[in-house]
């Protein structure tokens, strides 16, 4: 009989939300209190929590340590030990292992057995199974080293304060690891930091007076510099570290759990338009390679700025427009806009409801040229009587002259301005007395990291853009918009090839600037200088190669191809410095760095997560197959893979991976042969 198992309950009694005030300090209301009273009167509070606390969990200590004492932990894991034993020793029995002799073949058992619920009737079945044996083991060649990584398709930074803190110690069983000169060079280990639950739940409480009970606000509690802000990012601060565990339930808690009564995110209210949009800029990242939030490949928080544009379509040429009605209640089937304007009733006085007009001021000031048909979709509104609210908030004569001659050959798709107006407006500037704007040379990009994406008021033409700073072209994510006479200029190619300007300057073509090209992936052959955006990359297979493992090409790739683009972490000097025993350890180098002027330049490393071409074993004096060109996708410097002749189906990708890497990594000498070099990769 299988001894029964003791059962302690460790579940903390559930209390309820405290609904009465405690006792203690108070702040006078409806006052505005210094950083040093918010201070005193935070650690008057926190103290309290403290003294509460500490005079509870003595007690609750004692009573757990002695149900241990009643209910010994010994024998539970005595009674496991003898079922388990009670369990193997019955399959033996029945089937014995079988022993693999030197030589011949046979035929052994595998026992399967099923247990029913609650009936406690058990089915055994026998299935026969033929085993081969082998004569020489030595057939059995051992794989190739390798590490082991995540895949992804987009690159990850990694800032310098995540990569200040060793979260553990790589080869802890190995002695030859240098495991004192690893750890040297961080600043914090995750493991000697100072963690205790018991201060998370006081600090929790104590936020929770202070925000709930004294009507403080969050922001002034962070003022006060005692206790861990509430939320430091989306996966960081007071609140995420309380709900990674279970809540502890504990008499002077005000809360059933660490989201009771406290904000778990910085959400405008409803009716804020305007707030609620900035606040979505702050996490939504605006680069075209991403446009998710909480993006992990470009910095955070991301600029809050929202520019305001001015009309350029008048009323009147919106009524003269091409176009077709987009359904009955269009305000191209209207006759007479005035009279159907007197009809509409007088806008709501209620303070609960947000005026429809507030609203749409809000969005036009960001789109105004977007046609009603567009406006109605976003706003709920039938088309016609958004019209009537475009033509009051922007009357036609309020519209300036020269706007108004832009606005000419308007369509419904919003895109106001044809490349080929675009072009005469460039021609104008030719000859326009005042200078353009300056810039480096043609691949400047390819000496100096790209500057972070510009976010002011006005045009770019003065030191507060850092773009104009730079001397570099604002780029797609920057605030200015795609019509900025700091935006690269449009290609003119009908299909890009290798005269393509674009292609020419090591940039890919940009959605919105060019627009001959195909770039927008409604034709049938989309632009070929668009492919790292895409993230389309060639078909490989990993498997054993010259060195170690390798990749190799799945199908017939021809000269001068997109192969595939390399990811990895982004990494600064000083991270990449971090890394250096283990690439001696292993003997793995997958580090690939930008050839900058700068002091800070950027290097790509695919040696904890990367994709096929992080295989790429390396061929000198030209024999390689592949090369390495720096590519400017959307602003955003990337690496591409290249064929630099025909590459067949099954025929290994190498690389040249030039001086430098063995200039760098001058503790090992170049591969001669295969002992010497399975191990290197870039």
């Amino acid at each position: 009989m299988v001894p029964s198992f003791a059962f302690i309950d460790r579940t903390e009694p559930v209390s309820p939300t405290r609904r009465t005030t405690t006792s203690g300090p108070r702040l006078q209301p409806d006052v505005r209190h210094s950083a040093s009273e918010l201070r005193e009167f935070g650690e008057a509070i926190y103290k309290q929590v403290w003294d509460e606390f500490y005079k509870w969990e003595p007690g609750y200590a004692s009573d757990i340590l002695g149900d241990i004492k009643n209910n010994p932990v010994v024998r539970v894991r005595g009674g496991a030990r003898k079922m388990a034993k009670s369990m193997a020793k019955r399959f033996l029995e029945r089937s014995p292992c079988p022993v693999v002799a030197s030589g011949g073949s046979g035929t052994s058992n595998v026992v399967i057995t099923e247990y029913a619920t609650g009936s406690g009737t058990r089915t055994t079945t026998v299935v026969p199974i033929s085993t081969a044996v082998l004569s020489d083991a030595q057939r059995l060649a051992p794989h190739p080293p390798y590490e082991c990584c995540p895949p992804i398709n987009r690159s990850i930074l990694v800032n310098d304060v995540e990569r200040s803190t060793a979260k553990f110690l790589p080869y802890a069983e190995d002695e030859s690891f240098p495991v004192e000169s690893y750890l040297k060079k961080f600043e914090h280990l995750e493991w000697a930091q100072e963690f205790d639950p018991d201060f998370e739940m006081i600090q929790l409480e104590t936020t929770w007076r202070l925000h709930v009970i004294h009507g403080l606000s969050i922001s002034d509690i962070t003022r006060m510099h005692i206790l861990k802000p509430t939320r430091i990012s989306h996966n960081t601060g007071l609140l995420w570290d309380c709900m990674q565990r279970d809540f502890l339930q504990w008499p002077g808690a005000s809360q059933t759990n660490a989201k009771d009564g406290l904000p778990i995110g910085e959400v405008p209210l409803s009716d804020d338009l305007h707030g609620r949009l900035t606040s979505m800029l702050r996490a939504f990242c605006p680069s075209r390679n991403c446009l998710g939030s909480l993006c992990l490949t470009h910095a955070q928080p991301h600029s809050a700025f929202l520019p305001l544009n001015k009309p350029r379509i008048t009323g009147a040429s919106m009524i003269l427009s091409e176009g077709h009605p987009c359904g009955p209640d269009c305000f191209r089937l209207v006759p007479d806009i005035e009279q159907y304007a007197e009809t509409l009733p007088p806008p709501s006085r209620d303070p609960s409801q947000t005026p429809f007009a507030d609203n749409l001021h809000m969005i036009l000031g960001i789109a105004p040229d977007l046609f009603p048909c567009q406006l109605a979709v976003m706003c709920f509104k039938p088309c016609k009587e958004v019209f009537v609210e475009r033509v009051h908030l922007f009357p036609d004569n309020t519209i300036f002259l020269l706007d108004r001659e832009s606005s000419t050959g308007v369509s419904t798709d919003g895109d106001s301005e044809s490349s080929a107006q675009r072009k005469g407006a460039q021609h104008k500037k030719k000859k326009s007395k005042k200078a353009g704007p300056t810039f480096a040379n043609v691949a400047g990009h390819l000496r100096q990291p790209v500057p972070f994406p510009c976010a002011h008021p006005g045009e770019c033409t003065t030191a507060r853009c850092q773009c104009y700073s730079s001397k570099f072209h604002c780029q797609p994510s920057c605030r200015c918009g795609v019509k900025c006479v700091r935006q690269w200029p449009a290609c003119t190619c009908q299909q890009c090839g290798k005269k393509c300007p674009c292609r020419l300057s090591s940039r890919e073509c940009i959605p919105g600037i060019c627009v001959n090209c195909g770039i927008r992936g409604i034709s049938k052959k989309p632009c070929s200088n668009t492919k790292m955006q895409r993230l389309y990359s060639e078909p490989l297979q990993v498997k054993i190669g010259s060195y170690g493992l390798g990749a190799f090409a799945m199908q017939d790739i021809a000269d001068g191809n997109f192969v595939g683009t390399y990811a990895g972490h982004v990494l600064s000097n000083n991270a990449a410095d971090l890394t250096g025993d283990i690439r001696r350890h292993n003997h793995r180098n997958y580090l690939f760095e930008f050839e900058h002027d700068s002091l800070e330049p950027e290097i790509f490393d695919a040696a904890r997560v990367g994709n096929a071409t992080r295989f790429l074993n390396h061929r000198g004096h030209g024999e390689d197959n592949v090369g390495a060109e720096n590519i400017l996708v959307n602003g955003e410097h990337q690496i591409g893979f290249f064929a630099k002749k025909q590459v067949k189906a099954g025929e290994e990708l190498l690389l040249d991976y030039g001086d430098t890497y063995w200039t760098n990594n001058n503790d090992d000498d170049e591969p001669t042969d295969e002992k010497d070099a399975q191990d290197l990769h870039i």
